[in-house]
């Protein structure tokens, strides 16, 4: 602002801050754009996208959309389990706390009344391909996510298989066959816990049942941008609210003006938006 120019980019390398991860690597190259009197997500996001679509181009002659479509991070959470999802395939998370809050399987209905959700993937034609043993190892698979465990139904030709149905009515078992649009040589694996907990064990366990199946086309790029992240998360070690990602996001206009980083932190949206690339952050 003080040297007159109202915008620059540079070329930062850079290392992590923070606890390492599998799928991070410990130093990165990053674009850094820096711009005076700028509040519009979208004047940020159009820059963006422009460098990107010209990346693609000029690389390995790949034409990106030109209109990038838009999730917020609410949808993401829900459909895929996760803030950067890979939609290049389906394996969609579906939602049966309210089909299964009020059924005789407690473990479903104590999660739903302790303020958690039950949910599930519909493998489609999987039932025929996963053994038992199989299964049980998607069950410790999952378990690697803090899930205490993995239910399932299993339609086959013969007819419906699973270690819970007794404990469901068959209008309740119906139920959850419909919203699941589920059919012969289907199975269906439930996690019932806080959100947390499921959206990242279902989440992993639908990439892994993608890479399983060979469901994913790896010559395909698929891009996204997620939008409007939370902008805080409850910590149960200091008992506070922290910072999802870093304390230096601005809360969405609209949450501030209502007051609530006062009056509810947790539901307060951030100015915060990733562009993601075949569920990697670009």
């Amino acid at each position: 602002m003080i040297s007159g120019f109202d915008r620059y980019f540079q070329i930062a390398r850079c290392f992590r801050d923070e606890d390492l991860r599998a799928n991070r690597q410990p130093e990165f190259t990053q674009v850094d754009m820096e711009m005076s009197f700028v509040d519009s997500e979208e004047d940020v996001m159009a820059i963006a996208e422009g460098l990107i679509r010209k990346v693609f181009k000029e690389t390995i002659n790949y034409e990106l959309p030109e209109n990038i479509r838009r999730m917020t991070w609410q949808e993401a959470m829900d459909r895929f389990g996760s803030d950067k999802p890979d939609t290049r395939f389906g394996l969609e998370l579906v939602n049966v706390s309210d089909i299964v809050k009020d059924c005789s399987f407690q473990v479903f209905t104590n999660t739903v009344a302790n303020g958690g959700s039950v949910r599930l993937i519909n493998a489609k034609g999987f039932a025929s391909k996963l053994s038992r043993r199989d299964i049980d190892a998607l069950g410790e698979f999952v378990k690697t996510y803090r899930a205490k465990g993995l239910a399932w139904m299993a339609l086959k030709e013969e007819g419906l298989q699973s270690p819970i149905a007794k404990f469901l009515s068959e209008e309740t078992v119906n139920s959850i066959l419909g919203r699941a649009n589920a059919e012969k040589g289907d199975i269906l694996f439930f996690v019932a816990d806080k959100n947390e907990t499921v959206y990242a064990s279902l989440g992993a366990l639908r990439l892994h049942l993608a890479e399983k199946a060979g469901l994913i086309n790896h010559d395909e790029y698929d891009i996204l941008w997620v939008t409007q992240f939370p902008m805080l998360e409850w910590d149960e070690e200091e008992n506070r609210p922290v910072a999802v990602h870093h304390p230096f996001t601005s809360p969405n206009t609209e949450d501030y003006q209502a007051g609530l980083l006062d009056t509810a932190p947790l539901s307060v949206r951030a100015k915060a938006y990733d562009l993601v690339i075949n569920g990697q952050e670009a």
